[in-house]
């Protein structure tokens, strides 16, 4: 139990964390002050420039980097994780108030050691738009005899059967832009700073996200200009501060990772553990891939008063079109418990496929992306099978209409389209399967 009677140190981490794809955090009923959409973005009012600004809360942070380090705990050893799987059923699930992370972000019985600040913009990031609203568009689905079925209405107007659709608009804060961390841990030890870093990194490693609607593409970020300070007290009651060295600290977390690894069983596919962590590499698991897409023709998808979707001020191949593309081609042919695990379902069925915004910074039209262009797409597969994985693969072989018929002008007679044409690289750019052997190469 943390001990706060005595001073015995402060740990503060800064840095900096990019959006690398659109950030989703809700801002509920209380944005009617500031905002007109009907799904606005939480902001904070900043008294100084009198204006609304995106910022992220400190509790949705602390939250990502709780659920973070008890995931990797849990991989290496159930045992020493916040709740003990095994004991779910037997016990409450209440906070257990004895392991490091009940220690490191506190319990019912003893306060946290950890403080995090409300993250808000860098200084390069407040003279840019960062809040726009963005499209999105879901067919409309139903389970018949165990497979999902498009629900379908008669168009009045056209004298049509159509697919039924859930047109919405959702308010975002745009890729690229900045946020300045603050985090602060009193009466830390070596090994819980070092946790905090290394869950961290998994931004920078592409297995976590921040903020709502991630397996849409949201919330893919990364953390840079990371300085760690650490405050003491002396005999004489003087205070010092030592900066250290970062690597070092996160080598010291993963030698706690190391000491407590235990041959626990990893084949469970719950998200609070990486699947498979222990099995010979094969492409199963938690795998973050990296993929070049190319544009074979032009891409034009209208936005929000914009000829095209753009992210950051640059057009882009929004995630949730190329997802909504493979979730298409495969209700026609696998069963819904088969859609549900990759995709995920109303019933509170969490996804396991993420797919980011295909972009490139090198573009320089904003009407359009033009045919030709390679752009970049990270793909994170959350706990998949072999057999699942390759579903997606297969799609990946085919030239890809990403959009309707409307958008991508499609001849029905020839099957061509003159937009909206792309192909996904089949050879992965980067690809990394969490295994405990390479999590702890060279400790």
């Amino acid at each position: 139990m943390p001990d706060f009677d005595i001073f015995k140190n402060r740990w503060s981490i800064s840095a900096r964390i990019e959006l690398e794809t659109p950030l989703r955090i809700g801002g509920g009923q209380s944005a009617a002050e500031y905002s007109i959409s009907s799904a606005p973005v939480l902001l904070t009012f900043d008294a100084k420039t009198r204006q609304y600004e995106a910022f992220i809360p400190g509790s949705s942070l602390k939250g990502v980097l709780r659920s973070t380090v008890e995931r990797l705990i849990r991989t290496f050893n159930d045992e020493k994780s916040c709740v003990s799987v095994k004991n779910k059923k037997d016990h409450d699930r209440s906070l257990c108030g004895n392991c490091v992370s009940c220690g490191i972000f506190g319990s019912m019985e003893a306060g946290a050691k950890i403080r995090v600040r409300d993250s808000h913009l860098s200084d390069n990031s407040r003279d840019i738009m960062s809040v726009k609203e963005m499209p999105h568009c879901a067919t409309d689905y139903r389970i018949m005899g165990g497979m999902f079925k498009p629900k379908t209405g008669y168009d009045k107007r056209r004298k049509v059967e159509t697919v039924k659709t859930s047109p919405r608009f959702e308010e975002t804060v745009t890729s690229g832009t900045c946020f300045d961390v603050l985090i602060e841990m009193d009466n830390a030890d070596y090994t819980e700073f070092g946790l905090i870093l290394l869950a961290l990194d998994e931004f920078n490693k592409k297995r976590v996200q921040l903020g709502g609607a991630a397996s849409r593409g949201n919330g893919f970020a990364s953390v840079t200009d990371i300085s760690v300070k650490e405050k003491t007290m002396g005999n004489d009651m003087r205070i010092s501060e030592t900066e250290h060295d970062i690597d070092k600290l996160m080598r010291g977390g993963k030698k706690y990772l190391k000491e407590i690894n235990r041959d626990n069983n990893t084949d469970r596919r719950d998200f609070d553990i990486y699947y498979k962590a222990r099995a010979p590499k094969s492409t199963e698991g938690h795998i973050v891939a990296l993929l070049k897409v190319t544009t074979l023709t032009d891409f034009i998808m209208p936005g929000v008063e914009e000829a095209t979707v753009t992210s950051g001020n640059l057009p882009v191949i929004p995630g949730s079109t190329i997802k909504g593309y493979f979730r298409h081609k495969l209700v026609e042919k696998c069963d819904a418990d088969t859609i549900k695990e990759i995709f995920g379902y109303t019933d509170n069925h969490r996804g396991r496929l993420l797919i980011s915004d295909a972009y490139s910074d090198e573009l320089t039209e904003y009407d359009r992306i033009p045919a030709n262009s390679v752009l970049r797409m990270w793909m994170v597969f959350d706990n998949m099978t072999k057999e699942e994985i390759l579903l997606i693969d297969e799609l990946r072989k085919q030239n890809i209409i990403v959009t309707g018929r409307t958008s991508s002008k499609l001849d029905k007679k020839t099957g061509n389209a003159s937009f909206n044409v792309i192909q996904i690289q089949m050879e992965y750019e980067k690809l990394d399967i969490f295994r405990i052997p390479d999590y702890l190469e060279g400790i």
